[in-house]
Protein backbone atom coordinates (compact mmCIF):
# COMPACT_ATOMS: atom_id res chain seq x y z
CA UNK A 1 0.00 0.00 0.00
CA UNK A 2 2.82 2.44 -0.07
CA UNK A 3 3.80 4.44 2.82
CA UNK A 4 0.47 5.74 3.38
CA UNK A 5 -0.88 2.80 4.59
CA UNK A 6 -0.24 -0.99 5.66
CA UNK A 7 0.10 -4.49 3.69
CA UNK A 8 -3.35 -5.21 4.63
CA UNK A 9 -2.78 -9.04 5.22
CA UNK A 10 -5.62 -11.53 6.28
CA UNK A 11 -4.07 -11.03 9.99
CA UNK A 12 -4.32 -7.84 9.78
CA UNK A 13 -7.53 -6.71 8.97
CA UNK A 14 -8.95 -9.67 11.87
CA UNK A 15 -7.06 -7.82 14.16
CA UNK A 16 -8.42 -4.17 12.82
CA UNK A 17 -12.37 -5.78 12.88
CA UNK A 18 -11.44 -7.01 16.19
CA UNK A 19 -10.34 -3.83 17.62
CA UNK A 20 -13.12 -1.80 15.76
CA UNK A 21 -15.94 -4.71 17.90
CA UNK A 22 -14.20 -5.14 20.84
CA UNK A 23 -13.41 -1.69 21.23
CA UNK A 24 -17.24 -0.91 21.04
CA UNK A 25 -17.68 -2.43 24.22
CA UNK A 26 -16.43 0.10 26.82
CA UNK A 27 -18.83 2.90 24.53
CA UNK A 28 -21.50 0.86 25.52
CA UNK A 29 -20.94 0.26 29.44
CA UNK A 30 -19.98 3.72 29.66
CA UNK A 31 -23.53 5.20 28.11
CA UNK A 32 -25.90 2.68 29.92
CA UNK A 33 -23.52 3.19 33.62
CA UNK A 34 -24.53 6.99 32.32
CA UNK A 35 -27.90 6.73 32.18
CA UNK A 36 -28.95 3.64 34.48
CA UNK A 37 -26.16 3.98 37.16
CA UNK A 38 -28.43 6.92 39.34
CA UNK A 39 -31.49 4.40 38.79
CA UNK A 40 -29.71 1.28 39.74
CA UNK A 41 -27.45 2.78 42.59
CA UNK A 42 -28.32 2.75 46.29
CA UNK A 43 -27.15 6.25 46.18
CA UNK A 44 -26.31 9.01 43.80
CA UNK A 45 -23.06 8.95 45.31
CA UNK A 46 -22.36 5.44 43.87
CA UNK A 47 -23.76 6.36 40.56
CA UNK A 48 -19.99 6.21 38.32
CA UNK A 49 -18.52 3.40 40.20
CA UNK A 50 -19.43 0.99 36.98
CA UNK A 51 -17.98 3.44 34.61
CA UNK A 52 -14.89 3.83 37.05
CA UNK A 53 -14.53 -0.21 37.83
CA UNK A 54 -14.11 -0.56 34.04
CA UNK A 55 -11.01 1.69 33.77
CA UNK A 56 -9.77 0.12 36.65
CA UNK A 57 -10.52 -3.66 35.54
CA UNK A 58 -8.11 -2.21 32.39
CA UNK A 59 -5.32 -1.01 34.50
CA UNK A 60 -5.48 -3.55 36.87
CA UNK A 61 -5.14 -6.33 34.16
CA UNK A 62 -3.01 -4.81 31.60
CA UNK A 63 0.23 -6.63 33.22
CA UNK A 64 -1.75 -10.01 33.55
CA UNK A 65 -2.67 -9.73 30.41
CA UNK A 66 0.94 -9.24 28.59
CA UNK A 67 2.03 -11.92 30.87
CA UNK A 68 -0.59 -14.34 29.85
CA UNK A 69 0.01 -14.17 26.32
CA UNK A 70 3.78 -14.34 27.23
CA UNK A 71 2.60 -17.77 28.28
CA UNK A 72 -0.02 -19.19 25.75
CA UNK A 73 0.91 -16.83 22.87
CA UNK A 74 -0.69 -13.44 21.05
CA UNK A 75 -3.62 -15.63 19.51
CA UNK A 76 -5.01 -17.59 22.54
CA UNK A 77 -4.57 -14.38 24.66
CA UNK A 78 -7.10 -12.68 22.32
CA UNK A 79 -9.55 -15.16 22.12
CA UNK A 80 -9.07 -15.48 26.55
CA UNK A 81 -10.05 -11.83 26.34
CA UNK A 82 -13.11 -12.19 24.20
CA UNK A 83 -14.08 -15.00 26.33
CA UNK A 84 -13.61 -12.46 29.28
CA UNK A 85 -15.57 -9.79 27.58
CA UNK A 86 -18.28 -12.27 26.28
CA UNK A 87 -19.09 -13.16 30.56
CA UNK A 88 -18.90 -9.55 31.15
CA UNK A 89 -21.83 -8.44 28.49
CA UNK A 90 -23.65 -11.30 29.80
CA UNK A 91 -23.43 -10.52 33.77
CA UNK A 92 -24.43 -7.00 32.62
CA UNK A 93 -27.48 -7.81 30.97
CA UNK A 94 -28.46 -10.51 34.25
CA UNK A 95 -27.58 -6.93 36.33
CA UNK A 96 -29.79 -4.48 34.53
CA UNK A 97 -32.66 -7.72 33.91
CA UNK A 98 -32.74 -7.85 37.85
CA UNK A 99 -31.83 -4.44 38.59
CA UNK A 100 -29.14 -5.21 40.85
CA UNK A 101 -26.44 -2.42 40.76
CA UNK A 102 -23.61 -4.65 42.03
CA UNK A 103 -23.88 -7.14 39.48
CA UNK A 104 -24.00 -4.61 37.40
CA UNK A 105 -20.39 -3.61 38.78
CA UNK A 106 -19.62 -7.17 38.62
CA UNK A 107 -20.05 -7.26 34.70
CA UNK A 108 -18.22 -3.52 34.42
CA UNK A 109 -15.18 -5.23 36.15
CA UNK A 110 -15.16 -8.12 34.05
CA UNK A 111 -15.79 -6.36 30.17
CA UNK A 112 -12.57 -4.02 31.59
CA UNK A 113 -10.20 -7.30 31.99
CA UNK A 114 -11.58 -8.50 28.92
CA UNK A 115 -10.51 -5.09 27.92
CA UNK A 116 -7.18 -4.95 28.76
CA UNK A 117 -6.72 -8.16 26.45
CA UNK A 118 -7.94 -6.21 23.54
CA UNK A 119 -5.95 -2.77 24.04
CA UNK A 120 -3.00 -5.64 23.13
CA UNK A 121 -4.28 -5.71 20.05
CA UNK A 122 -1.81 -2.44 18.75
CA UNK A 123 1.33 -4.81 19.83
CA UNK A 124 0.00 -7.71 18.11
CA UNK A 125 -0.75 -5.85 14.84
CA UNK A 126 2.66 -3.96 15.08
CA UNK A 127 4.79 -7.31 15.82
CA UNK A 128 3.03 -9.40 13.16
CA UNK A 129 3.71 -6.65 10.23
CA UNK A 130 6.69 -6.12 7.66
CA UNK A 131 5.96 -2.70 8.04
CA UNK A 132 6.55 0.58 9.18
CA UNK A 133 5.10 -0.26 12.89
CA UNK A 134 3.82 3.66 13.32
CA UNK A 135 1.26 3.07 10.22
CA UNK A 136 0.13 0.17 11.50
CA UNK A 137 -0.19 1.76 15.25
CA UNK A 138 -2.03 4.50 13.91
CA UNK A 139 -4.33 2.41 11.57
CA UNK A 140 -5.47 0.42 14.94
CA UNK A 141 -5.79 3.50 16.21
CA UNK A 142 -8.23 4.99 13.64
CA UNK A 143 -10.09 1.67 13.78
CA UNK A 144 -11.15 3.19 17.09
CA UNK A 145 -13.45 5.77 15.80
CA UNK A 146 -15.38 2.71 14.28
CA UNK A 147 -16.05 1.41 17.93
CA UNK A 148 -16.63 4.69 19.47
CA UNK A 149 -19.60 5.50 17.08
CA UNK A 150 -20.85 1.72 17.00
CA UNK A 151 -20.77 1.41 20.34
CA UNK A 152 -23.38 4.27 21.38
CA UNK A 153 -25.12 2.65 18.09
CA UNK A 154 -25.26 -0.59 19.97
CA UNK A 155 -26.86 1.09 23.37
CA UNK A 156 -29.41 2.90 21.90
CA UNK A 157 -30.30 0.59 19.46
CA UNK A 158 -31.05 -1.80 21.46
CA UNK A 159 -32.56 0.12 24.77
CA UNK A 160 -36.12 -0.96 24.63
CA UNK A 161 -36.15 -4.28 21.66
CA UNK A 162 -36.49 -6.77 24.44
CA UNK A 163 -39.35 -7.36 27.48
CA UNK A 164 -36.76 -7.54 30.20
CA UNK A 165 -35.75 -3.68 31.16
CA UNK A 166 -34.13 -1.03 29.59
CA UNK A 167 -31.15 -1.94 27.41
CA UNK A 168 -30.91 -5.80 28.31
CA UNK A 169 -31.36 -5.63 24.41
CA UNK A 170 -28.48 -3.59 23.71
CA UNK A 171 -26.58 -6.66 25.94
CA UNK A 172 -27.97 -9.14 23.98
CA UNK A 173 -27.23 -7.16 20.53
CA UNK A 174 -23.20 -6.66 21.67
CA UNK A 175 -23.09 -10.27 23.03
CA UNK A 176 -24.02 -11.58 19.69
CA UNK A 177 -21.86 -9.43 17.61
CA UNK A 178 -18.95 -10.50 19.97
CA UNK A 179 -19.68 -13.89 19.09
CA UNK A 180 -19.69 -13.47 15.67
CA UNK A 181 -16.58 -11.72 15.97
CA UNK A 182 -15.19 -14.78 17.81
CA UNK A 183 -16.40 -16.85 15.28
CA UNK A 184 -14.29 -14.63 12.44
CA UNK A 185 -11.01 -14.76 14.83
CA UNK A 186 -10.90 -18.62 14.20
CA UNK A 187 -9.84 -17.93 10.65
CA UNK A 188 -6.67 -15.95 12.49
CA UNK A 189 -3.65 -17.20 11.08
CA UNK A 190 -0.84 -18.18 12.99
CA UNK A 191 0.85 -14.63 14.22
CA UNK A 192 4.37 -14.42 13.26
CA UNK A 193 6.40 -12.55 16.06
CA UNK A 194 3.62 -12.00 18.17
CA UNK A 195 2.91 -15.50 18.54
CA UNK A 196 6.35 -16.25 19.51
CA UNK A 197 5.99 -18.04 23.20
CA UNK A 198 8.79 -16.94 25.76
CA UNK A 199 10.31 -19.97 26.39
CA UNK A 200 12.27 -21.12 29.90
CA UNK A 201 12.63 -18.69 32.31
CA UNK A 202 13.10 -15.04 31.45
CA UNK A 203 15.43 -13.38 34.02
CA UNK A 204 13.27 -10.13 33.10
CA UNK A 205 11.37 -8.32 35.70
CA UNK A 206 9.30 -5.82 35.97
CA UNK A 207 11.62 -3.85 37.98
CA UNK A 208 14.35 -4.29 35.50
CA UNK A 209 12.57 -3.08 32.75
CA UNK A 210 10.84 0.13 34.79
CA UNK A 211 15.09 1.20 35.34
CA UNK A 212 15.09 2.03 32.12
CA UNK A 213 15.40 5.24 30.42
CA UNK A 214 13.68 3.90 27.05
CA UNK A 215 11.08 2.42 28.91
CA UNK A 216 10.12 5.97 30.36
CA UNK A 217 9.80 7.78 27.37
CA UNK A 218 7.04 5.59 25.99
CA UNK A 219 5.09 5.45 29.56
CA UNK A 220 5.86 9.22 29.79
CA UNK A 221 4.01 9.58 26.68
CA UNK A 222 1.02 7.90 27.32
CA UNK A 223 0.67 8.82 30.68
CA UNK A 224 0.99 12.45 30.03
CA UNK A 225 -1.75 11.69 26.90
CA UNK A 226 -4.16 9.99 28.86
CA UNK A 227 -4.08 11.86 32.41
CA UNK A 228 -4.44 15.40 30.17
CA UNK A 229 -7.01 14.57 27.59
CA UNK A 230 -8.86 12.21 30.55
CA UNK A 231 -9.14 14.85 32.90
CA UNK A 232 -10.20 17.49 30.82
CA UNK A 233 -12.33 15.64 29.13
CA UNK A 234 -14.34 14.26 32.00
CA UNK A 235 -14.84 17.42 33.25
CA UNK A 236 -15.59 19.50 30.73
CA UNK A 237 -19.20 18.03 30.75
CA UNK A 238 -20.07 18.72 33.93
CA UNK A 239 -18.75 22.26 33.51
CA UNK A 240 -20.47 23.17 30.63
CA UNK A 241 -23.76 21.90 31.53
CA UNK A 242 -23.79 22.79 35.21
CA UNK A 243 -21.22 25.25 35.55
CA UNK A 244 -21.42 27.12 32.40
CA UNK A 245 -25.03 26.38 31.24
CA UNK A 246 -24.63 25.63 27.76
CA UNK A 247 -27.29 23.14 26.21
CA UNK A 248 -26.94 19.83 26.00
CA UNK A 249 -26.75 19.66 22.36
CA UNK A 250 -23.70 22.01 22.48
CA UNK A 251 -22.37 19.83 25.41
CA UNK A 252 -22.83 16.94 23.33
CA UNK A 253 -21.68 18.30 19.91
CA UNK A 254 -17.79 19.11 21.52
CA UNK A 255 -17.79 15.90 23.02
CA UNK A 256 -18.80 14.49 19.53
CA UNK A 257 -15.98 16.66 18.21
CA UNK A 258 -13.50 15.61 20.62
CA UNK A 259 -13.76 12.15 19.95
CA UNK A 260 -13.31 12.33 16.34
CA UNK A 261 -10.38 14.20 16.52
CA UNK A 262 -8.92 11.58 18.50
CA UNK A 263 -8.77 9.18 15.82
CA UNK A 264 -9.30 10.40 12.54
CA UNK A 265 -5.84 12.26 12.81
CA UNK A 266 -4.82 8.44 12.25
CA UNK A 267 -5.44 8.70 8.72
CA UNK A 268 -1.86 10.89 8.81
CA UNK A 269 -0.17 10.67 12.24
CA UNK A 270 1.42 7.67 11.68
CA UNK A 271 3.22 9.54 8.26
CA UNK A 272 3.72 12.28 10.39
CA UNK A 273 5.88 10.32 12.91
CA UNK A 274 7.98 8.54 9.91
CA UNK A 275 8.38 11.54 9.07
CA UNK A 276 9.39 13.50 12.29
CA UNK A 277 10.19 10.89 14.40
CA UNK A 278 9.03 10.00 18.34
CA UNK A 279 10.92 13.22 19.63
CA UNK A 280 9.66 15.96 17.35
CA UNK A 281 5.65 13.96 17.27
CA UNK A 282 5.81 14.05 21.15
CA UNK A 283 6.63 17.48 20.87
CA UNK A 284 4.20 18.49 18.59
CA UNK A 285 1.58 16.77 20.80
CA UNK A 286 2.70 18.45 23.89
CA UNK A 287 2.32 21.58 22.09
CA UNK A 288 -1.38 20.94 20.82
CA UNK A 289 -2.04 20.50 24.87
CA UNK A 290 -0.79 23.50 25.73
CA UNK A 291 -2.32 25.45 23.27
CA UNK A 292 -5.55 23.71 24.35
CA UNK A 293 -4.84 24.83 28.14
CA UNK A 294 -4.70 28.16 27.11
CA UNK A 295 -7.43 28.53 24.89
CA UNK A 296 -9.48 26.07 28.08
CA UNK A 297 -8.57 28.83 30.90
CA UNK A 298 -10.69 31.70 28.87
CA UNK A 299 -13.57 29.47 29.06
CA UNK A 300 -16.24 32.09 28.31
CA UNK A 301 -17.48 30.83 25.20
CA UNK A 302 -18.43 27.72 22.64
CA UNK A 303 -16.20 27.92 20.91
CA UNK A 304 -13.08 27.96 23.30
CA UNK A 305 -14.33 24.57 24.75
CA UNK A 306 -15.01 23.16 21.44
CA UNK A 307 -11.25 24.39 20.41
CA UNK A 308 -9.82 23.24 23.58
CA UNK A 309 -11.03 19.64 23.10
CA UNK A 310 -10.61 19.54 19.55
CA UNK A 311 -6.60 19.97 20.10
CA UNK A 312 -6.84 18.04 23.21
CA UNK A 313 -8.00 15.41 20.68
CA UNK A 314 -4.94 15.70 18.35
CA UNK A 315 -2.62 15.91 20.62
CA UNK A 316 -3.85 12.91 22.74
CA UNK A 317 -3.23 10.68 19.76
CA UNK A 318 -0.21 11.96 18.94
CA UNK A 319 1.28 11.37 22.22
CA UNK A 320 -0.50 7.93 22.68
CA UNK A 321 1.04 6.84 19.13
CA UNK A 322 4.13 7.89 19.61
CA UNK A 323 4.02 6.58 22.87
CA UNK A 324 2.84 2.66 22.00
CA UNK A 325 5.26 2.74 18.95
CA UNK A 326 8.27 3.53 20.96
CA UNK A 327 7.40 0.43 23.06
CA UNK A 328 6.50 -1.53 19.58
CA UNK A 329 10.23 -0.31 18.60
CA UNK A 330 12.78 -0.84 21.61
CA UNK A 331 11.20 -3.98 23.21
CA UNK A 332 11.34 -7.17 20.45
CA UNK A 333 12.11 -9.93 22.35
CA UNK A 334 10.87 -12.04 25.38
CA UNK A 335 10.71 -8.61 27.52
CA UNK A 336 8.49 -7.18 25.26
CA UNK A 337 5.44 -8.24 26.99
CA UNK A 338 7.22 -7.33 30.70
CA UNK A 339 7.39 -3.50 28.95
CA UNK A 340 4.16 -3.53 27.18
CA UNK A 341 2.35 -4.92 30.38
CA UNK A 342 3.71 -2.40 32.90
CA UNK A 343 3.35 0.34 30.51
CA UNK A 344 -0.48 -0.34 29.78
CA UNK A 345 -0.56 -0.26 33.69
CA UNK A 346 0.72 2.78 34.20
CA UNK A 347 -0.72 4.31 31.23
CA UNK A 348 -4.42 3.11 32.48
CA UNK A 349 -3.83 3.63 35.92
CA UNK A 350 -2.93 6.77 35.22
CA UNK A 351 -6.29 7.34 33.44
CA UNK A 352 -8.39 5.65 36.32
CA UNK A 353 -7.38 7.93 38.78
CA UNK A 354 -7.87 11.64 36.41
CA UNK A 355 -11.40 10.01 35.87
CA UNK A 356 -11.86 9.30 39.28
CA UNK A 357 -10.51 13.18 40.27
CA UNK A 358 -12.12 14.83 37.08
CA UNK A 359 -15.39 15.50 39.35
CA UNK A 360 -14.12 16.41 42.64
CA UNK A 361 -11.08 18.49 41.22
CA UNK A 362 -13.93 20.57 38.90
CA UNK A 363 -16.37 21.36 42.02
CA UNK A 364 -12.81 21.72 44.70
CA UNK A 365 -10.36 24.16 42.82
CA UNK A 366 -12.86 25.51 39.81
CA UNK A 367 -12.07 25.28 36.02
CA UNK A 368 -8.97 27.37 35.47
CA UNK A 369 -7.34 25.69 38.56
CA UNK A 370 -7.86 21.94 36.74
CA UNK A 371 -6.63 22.71 33.53
CA UNK A 372 -3.52 23.62 34.95
CA UNK A 373 -2.98 20.90 36.45
CA UNK A 374 -1.45 18.75 33.53
CA UNK A 375 1.39 21.53 33.11
CA UNK A 376 4.17 20.13 35.31
CA UNK A 377 3.65 16.52 33.70
CA UNK A 378 3.78 18.09 30.44
CA UNK A 379 6.77 20.39 30.77
CA UNK A 380 8.84 17.19 32.52
CA UNK A 381 8.02 14.94 29.62
CA UNK A 382 9.34 17.68 27.26
CA UNK A 383 12.63 17.44 29.03
CA UNK A 384 12.57 13.72 29.53
CA UNK A 385 12.18 13.14 25.85
CA UNK A 386 14.49 15.43 24.60
CA UNK A 387 17.40 13.77 26.92
CA UNK A 388 16.33 10.21 26.11
CA UNK A 389 15.33 9.73 22.96
CA UNK A 390 17.61 10.82 19.76
CA UNK A 391 17.66 13.70 17.76
CA UNK A 392 15.69 12.75 14.14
Amino acid sequence: MGKYAPRFTRQLVILLVAQAIMGSTVPVLFLISGLMGPKLSPSLKLSTLPMSLVIVGVALASPLAAWVMSKIGRRSGHFLGLGLTLVGVAVSGLGLWQKNFWVYCLACALCGTGSAFNNQIRFTAAESASDDKALVHSWVLMFSLFAAFLGPWIAQGGQNVLPYGEYTGSSAILFAVLALLGILMLALPKLKGGEAVATGKSKIRVRDVLKQGKFWVSALSGTASFATMTLLMSATPLQMNEVEKFSISETTMTIQSHIAAMFLPSLFSGVLLSWLGIRKLIGLGVGLFLVCIAIAFQSHHFHHYWWALVLLGIGWNFLFLAGSTWVSQSYSGPERFVAQGANDALVYGTQSLASLAAGWLLFAVGWQTLVLIPLPLLLFLLIFVGIKTPKS
